[in-house]
């Protein structure tokens, strides 16, 4: 129940060079003739026309490693350095404020501790007055807490001994 015949015949094959399906639309692309170019100018030149031919440029010499150690180049003396945008950071003091903390009167070392991780932050949002507030108030905190310390035993020490005594 094959109807196609064994032994096709060679003249109704389709020729694959030949597109004959789309004979019959468009030329969507018509030929085209290049179009008339006008001459090139001379090029122009600043030496006489006797002048003799300039010689070809030299390549750039090649750069030893050498000169990338001193890259970037140093500032040389003639030439300020520009001035700061902005103050320099002040001390953040943190850890003398841990030292404080640990060692000291807790209660005062956490203040100094407060006020010694707001430096930075205060600092990089551009309140460069609180920052330098912050750094000197965590150094009176610190110092408050070195010497309240000593106080604190004292006043322990007094305490427990006339405690003993009654």
């Amino acid at each position: 129940m094959n109807d196609r015949p064994t032994d096709p015949d060679p003249a109704r094959e389709p020729d694959p060079s030949t597109d004959t399906w789309s004979a019959w639309l468009p030329r969507l692309d018509p030929p085209t003739t290049p179009l008339p170019q006008a001459p090139a100018p001379p090029p122009a030149s600043d030496t006489p026309p006797d002048a003799p031919p300039r010689p070809a440029a030299a390549p750039p010499p090649s750069v030893p490693m050498s000169w990338y150690a001193g890259w970037p180049p140093a500032p040389t003396a003639a030439a300020p350095s520009p001035a700061p945008a902005y103050p320099p950071l002040p001390p953040n003091r943190l850890g003398v404020a841990i030292l404080c903390t640990l060692f000291c009167f807790t209660p005062f070392g956490i203040v100094a501790l407060v006020k010694a991780t707001s430096v930075k932050r205060q600092w990089m949002a551009g309140r460069y007055v609180e920052a330098r507030r912050a750094s000197r108030s965590a150094k009176n905190w610190c110092i408050l807490a070195a010497l309240v310390w000593p106080g604190l035993l004292w006043f322990f020490a007094c305490t427990g001994m006339m405690l003993m005594t009654r």
